[in-house]
């Protein structure tokens, strides 16, 4: 039925790309991802105006009957129906994909398990899912506001809509992002030209491999089974240039590239500058440029669209991170949450290239001069040194080169002058880019990460990734385009520009095979990958069975370091799962979820994650915290000696029932802590 479920969603989408292709002038194999964009707007939309659920509703209604008007002759008496336009190369592969992938995770059931899926990729989509409203609305009983932007988890919703919530549905709704993104990259390339499409296909499959994976695997890569926002954000930067370059080229509807760059501002708030990137490469290349005609012929109208081009994804980062955002962060911070913890962004840069000036900076930001100086240095020794090893063929500097060789190989193949020219103005502009989204990663390390996150260069991979992604994905559909106007009358450079594609796919999945093991990838993963995590889940479900709706659960999971906890807020839900270990933050102790509880003094002495996330309470403080958080039962998943002298006492039955496995709820009552009687598996 699940399966049924996601085949519908997909059945709907097609009617929409059907609308689009034959109605709309959007060409099939980009109408998937202009499609994709536009529910997603929709679903913000809505989400913002908490209609959400009257609006996918309408939404699926809407993208139904559009389709059935465009697809049925009925309603188009004596005009012939092109259906053979909607069956391209890129159109195909989009489709073949997104079924054997559905068919492919509804088999296998991959699940959620990393950190940030479980902190707010996984759970956010669980919560719109659960609640039919945007996750930013949901009481998790955490003090702080989940704001990240909602368009991979309107995507997972959209996706799911029709069915039960499951982890796979978002992994398949972030890889039909992808799919067609990938068919934007072939473009209009038409069946005849199979030498150049299959190839092509064949790098596209690889390149989320290829810029990522950075040392021999022994575990298994995640790549197209994960919900983080780092490769999509790479995606729809190179995605939108590439369908910008397809429309011209098949003088296609224009519009369709206004909501693929407003979906790239509404992935992560972190990526609003690729988007910022996507929007600036396709501005420039559509006003320089005319067709045909002198420059001064439309220039208002290319002035407009250049114009509507940043508008699109500046709506979408003021509606939501400024407005929207805005009031959820200022309603947290007056009922006692964190509120704004960060400083402003726009200060943050203006005073950033201040101190690079050698200029005088307010207090708070020349307290932190020395990390972002640091920060500099150790991103410069990333990018240069094999240190930084971030993908298949090595450092930063290695990708760049890399990169800019199949912009050049573009610009030698093209046909004539002035597509040398735009390919080459794209090439250049988009080093320029890289070199300023560089500058906003060394601003955000500097001045809006922790100091030891600085330090470390935390995630500082996946961050840049997201651009050597889309970079690389600007630079082969420059060079698909080039290949594609080539004239018959040059047979050695069209025979060139084949041999050096195929040569690249056989590279690239060489390397792949030498890096990745066909058994720990995607296409290959056992069953135990996920045994820890679905014995979680299912301990989760059996301790449900025991509470009600309303409940609350206090979360005791003793050398925690976050993740236990995350995953049984994730689990529990719509249950509540308290904000287990709030501390003093004039203690200087850790203030978060999940961790270790014992008396003050018994903090282990080794470091590691018992002594990190120590909670140092008392039993009147624990006792307390328990109560004053409103919390019904406590949810002991792991046990330690430190929970045990500490707190046994608060238990009437001195947690006995508990080590011997025999309970994993006590509820709290006035007595005490009162063991339930349960059937617990062994």
């Amino acid at each position: 039925m699940q399966l049924l479920c996601v085949f519908a969603a997909l059945a709907v989408l097609f009617l929409f790309c059907g609308f689009l292709t034959l109605r709309g002038g959007v060409p099939a194999a980009f109408a998937p991802l202009t499609a994709l964009a536009c529910v997603v707007a929709w679903l913000t939309a809505a989400g913002i105006l908490d209609l959400l659920l009257p609006g996918v509703i309408l939404c699926y209604l809407a993208c139904a009957g559009l389709g059935l008007w465009a697809l049925l002759p009925i309603f188009h008496k004596g005009q012939k129906i092109q259906y053979s336009t909607l069956c391209t190369p890129g159109a195909l592969l989009f489709w073949a994909m997104a079924l054997c992938f559905a068919v492919y995770f509804f088999v296998r059931q991959p699940m959620a398990s990393d950190f940030d899926e479980m902190s707010f990729w996984a759970t956010a989509v669980k919560l719109t899912k659960t609640d039919n409203r945007l996750y930013t609305t949901a009481t998790l009983g955490t003090p702080w506001a989940a704001t990240q932007n909602p368009g991979l988890a309107l995507l997972s919703y959209f996706v799911m809509f029709l069915g039960r919530y499951a982890d796979w549905k978002i992994y398949l709704a972030y890889d039909l992002l992808t799919f067609a993104v990938y068919a934007s990259v072939i473009g209009v390339l038409p069946f005849r030209r199979y030498r150049l499409a299959v190839p092509l296909a064949a790098i596209l499959w690889c390149t989320p491999f290829f810029l990522t994976v950075y040392n021999h695997t022994i575990y298994l890569d995640t790549t197209y089974m994960t919900a983080y926002g780092d490769v999509p954000a790479g995606m729809v930067l190179g995605g939108a240039v590439a369908l910008w370059l397809g429309l011209r080229r098949s003088g296609g509807a224009r519009w369709a590239v206004l909501p693929v760059l407003a979906l790239a501002a509404n992935i992560k708030a972190n990526c609003f500058v690729l988007a910022l990137v996507a929007a600036g490469l396709v501005a420039v290349d559509s006003w320089l440029f005319p067709d045909g005609k002198p420059f001064q012929k439309g220039l208002a109208r290319r002035t407009g669209f250049a114009a509507a081009c940043f508008a699109a994804p500046l709506l979408i980062y003021y509606f939501w991170n400024i407005r929207y955002v805005g009031a959820i962060v200022a309603k947290n911070a007056q009922e006692g949450g964190t509120g704004e913890t960060s400083l402003p962004l726009s200060g943050v840069v203006v005073n950033g290239i201040k101190v690079l000036l050698g200029q005088p900076v307010p207090a708070e930001y020349a307290a932190r001069t020395d990390q972002f100086l640091q920060a500099m240095q150790d991103m410069g020794h990333q990018y240069f040194t094999s240190d930084g090893r971030l993908s298949m063929i090595g450092q930063g500097v290695i990708v760049t080169a890399f990169i800019l060789f199949l912009f050049a190989a573009a610009v030698v193949l093209a046909p004539d002058g002035r597509l040398r020219l735009r390919i080459g103005l794209t090439g250049l502009l988009s080093l320029v880019c890289f070199g300023g989204y560089n500058l906003m990663l060394v601003l955000s390390y500097g001045f809006i990460f922790k100091a030891f996150q600085a330090e470390n260069l935390a995630d500082y991979n996946r961050y840049i990734n997201s651009y050597y992604i889309g970079w690389f994905l600007m630079a082969l559909a420059s060079l698909a385009l080039a290949l594609q106007e080539a004239p018959r009358r040059a047979p050695r450079r069209k025979l060139a520009g084949e041999g050096l594609v195929l040569l690249l796919a056989a590279g690239m999945l060489f390397r792949q095979g030498q890096m990745v093991l066909p058994q720990l990838s995607v296409l290959g993963f056992s069953d135990s990958e996920f045994a820890d995590r679905r014995a979680q889940a299912e301990e989760a479900a059996l301790v449900c069975q025991y509470l009600s709706p309303e409940d609350r659960v206090f979360f005791v999971s003793q050398g925690d370091n976050g993740l236990a906890w995350f995953s049984a807020v994730f689990d529990f839900y719509p249950i509540i799962v308290d904000y287990s270990g709030i501390s003093d933050a004039a203690t200087n102790t850790y203030l978060g979820g999940g961790g270790t509880f014992g008396l003050p003094g018994m903090q282990p002495e080794e470091e590691g994650d018992s002594r990190y996330y120590f909670h140092p309470y008392t039993a009147e403080d624990f006792d307390a915290v328990v109560r004053d958080n409103g919390c019904d039962y406590i949810y002991i998943q792991r046990l330690d000696e430190i929970f045990v002298q500490s707190y046994a006492g608060l238990f009437t039955d001195g947690l006995a029932q508990a080590q011997a496995g025999q309970t994993l709820l006590y509820q709290v009552t006035d007595s005490g802590f009162v063991p339930v009687e349960m059937e617990v598996a062994q």
